[in-house]
Order: C-alpha cells, then structure tokens, then sequence
C-alpha cells in the first residue's frame, strides 16, 4: 500500500495556518456581486494564462483574456473564437486556451457537486476526464485520457515503466480514498497526489497540467476553493526552475516529500494572502486603503479608480491605466501613479515605456 514518507515542519504548518485564515476572512467577507464577478474572472485570466504560459503558449495574457471574456462553448473552434474576439496566434494556442477552460468548467462543477452532496470519491475517471478535455484536438483521440502504452520521459525523474501505471495509480487513489483529513491535512494530500501524478505520468500527454488541475480540484472540494477567486496554478507556476527544482528535492531526498509541501503550501499562502488583500481591500460600498500600521490613506476619486483596477489585476501598464481614466491628462495620471508610489501603495518596476504599476506592501483591513 501506498505510504507518502513526509515531515510536518513549521514552514508546512505556519503555511496552512495561513491558508486557513485566509480562507475564512474570504469566505466571510460579502462583497459587491459586481466587483465579485469581475475579480473571478480575472482570476480565471490569471489561471488560464499561467498554465498555458507554462506548456510555451505564446498569446498573451490580454489575448487570453479576449477568449475568457467571450465565455465559447466546447465545441467552438479556434478560428471562429479568433475571429470573433479579434485574437491573432497559433491555432493550437487557441484550442489549448479552450481546452483549459473546459477543464475549468467541469472541476468546478465536481466541486460544486461534491459541497452540495458531501460527496468526494475521485479517482482513476476525473483524471481521465481531466486529461481528454486538455488534450481535445490536439493529442491523437486514442492517446487521451487513457494509461500510456509507451515509456514517457518525466518532469524530473524516469517515470515508471508502462505496464505499471495502472497498478500504481490504483494504489495511489487507494491511499487517497482511505485516508481521511485527521490523518493528513486536506492540503497536504492534494499536494502528495499532485506530485505523484506527475511522477507516474500516466498518460501520452499533458501529465504535469493534469496533475494540477486535479489539485486545484481536491482543493475546492475540501473547502479552498476561496469563492473562485484563487490563482493557484499562476503562484505555482509563475517560476519554471524554482517549481523544477522543487519537484527533483523528492527524488534527491529519497522520496520524501517535505520540500515538495513547503514549496507547495508557501505558494498557495501567498496566493491565498492575495486574494485576502484584493477582497478586503474592496469590501463595502467604498475601498478603504490602509497603511502597513492600520492608518487610513485618504485618496482620490481618480486614485480609488487605478488602486480598484491594480488591485483586481495585480499589475497594469501605464497604457491600461490611461484606459480606466481616459478623459484626464497624462501629466495627471503621473502625478497621481506619483503619489500612490509616495503612499506605499503601489510601485513601479521597470524604467522604460513597458514598465508595471503593481501593488505595494499597503494592506487594507477594516
């Protein structure tokens, strides 16, 4: 049977103390319905992007934003979502893009299923699901959603050999079927199950994008879905080497996963702290904006407007700020993005024309 070898250090725990904390603040907080939909569909730009980004897809993130907001059916294709919301790129970037968000679609319904019902038994048929969808043409139609029949390179280890996966992963779904949350916290199995999909690599195909979106999917389900406002993937992902390097540590550690679940949980802290920060910085009928020692920061209607935008996108260029105040003059713009620098607000990284405006160490809590 299937026995994860691991360690709960401090780093682990103060990590999902985190999490937890977060989580409730959000889950209590009542926002606005309409700054809560438009902050779940930024952060469903952010997830798709910081996937497809991941897998070397070269749209760009106002590319990917397009098809989000186009909200096309599964049986779109990609020239006709190109076509209609005015997207230029690779076909197949395009499908990806579509594939990823039918992946969104039905493991947030598994999860919605799943609270409504208690109900969570998932297995050997939502990775197949799972992997079909990502691979929806764009993997031969007999390569998806089925075990490999071939030996596969691994992200960072020789995967086990073909005539094993089925064994393997029955006796890894075993071992999640069994062991309920007293005995490994909800976060720390979905994690195990993350790496270990990716260490079997059960399919032809999209095994490390399969595995995350099965995390993503045990996260919501145990009651982290954080109302569908968490980017996971892009706080995973967002750095190719330090997720590369985090993975080998299982393998050079003989197996164990401890570095594996500190790298892991860390990410969905911070991920989680800043979906804290946008909701409580944009609850009630007016943002209130907050200094790191609790002192209200008086700003302008021109200001309320950039620190709305920032903090619902994470980072802006001067061009999409211009965008949010179009009748009000550059100079004023500058002083104003000036004054928010000034405040600790927000801060600027770059020096030339492409530079970011992204969010400052300032917190908001009421």
């Amino acid at each position: 049977m299937f026995s994860p070898p691991f360690i709960i250090t401090n780093k682990i725990l103060s990590n999902l103390i985190e999490v937890e904390v977060a989580g409730k603040i959000v889950q209590l907080s009542k926002l606005q319905p309409d700054w809560e939909l438009r902050l779940k569909q930024e952060c469903l730009v952010r997830k798709i992007y910081g996937m497809a980004r991941f897998s070397t897809n070269e749209l760009s993130l106002d590319d990917v934003a397009r098809i989000v907001k186009d909200e096309p059916g599964r049986d779109d294709k990609p020239s006709q979502v190109a076509l209609r919301v005015g997207v230029v790129g690779k076909e197949k970037d395009i499908q990806q893009v579509l594939n990823l968000l039918n992946v969104n679609r039905l493991t947030e319904q598994l999860a919605f299923l799943a609270g409504k019902f208690k109900q969570e038994d998932y297995g050997e048929k939502e990775l197949s699901q799972i992997n079909t969808l990502l691979g929806e043409r764009l993997v031969a139609p007999n390569e998806v959603g089925s075990w490999r029949e071939r030996e596969a390179d691994g992200f960072t280890a020789v995967p086990p050999l073909a005539v094993e996966v089925p064994f393997q992963i029955e006796d890894l779904v075993g071992w999640y079927r069994s062991t309920n949350n007293n005995e490994v916290h909800a976060i720390n199995k979905a994690g195990i199950m993350f790496y270990e999909i990716m260490r079997i690599s059960p399919y032809t195909e999209n095994n490390v994008l399969t595995a995350l979106c099965f995390y993503q999917l045990i996260l919501s389900s145990e009651g982290f879905g954080f109302k569908k406002l968490l980017s996971i993937e892009e706080d995973v992902l967002k750095n190719k080497d330090n997720f590369q390097q985090a993975v080998s540590s299982v393998e050079r550690n003989g197996g164990e996963l401890t570095v594996w679940l500190e790298y892991l949980s860390r990410c969905l802290s911070e991920a989680a702290g800043k979906v804290q920060t946008k909701v409580m910085n944009l609850v009630g009928d007016t943002p209130i904006f907050k200094s790191d020692g609790g002192r209200v920061i008086s700003l302008s209607e021109r200001q309320i407007a950039i620190m709305e935008e920032i903090t619902l996108k994470n980072e802006m260029t001067i061009k999409e700020i211009r965008n949010v105040l179009p009748m009000v003059s550059d100079d004023t713009i500058l002083r104003d993005l000036k004054d928010l620098i000034d405040k600790k607000l927000i801060r600027k990284k770059g020096k030339t024309k492409g530079a970011l405006y992204v969010m400052g160490k300032a917190r908001s809590y009421r």
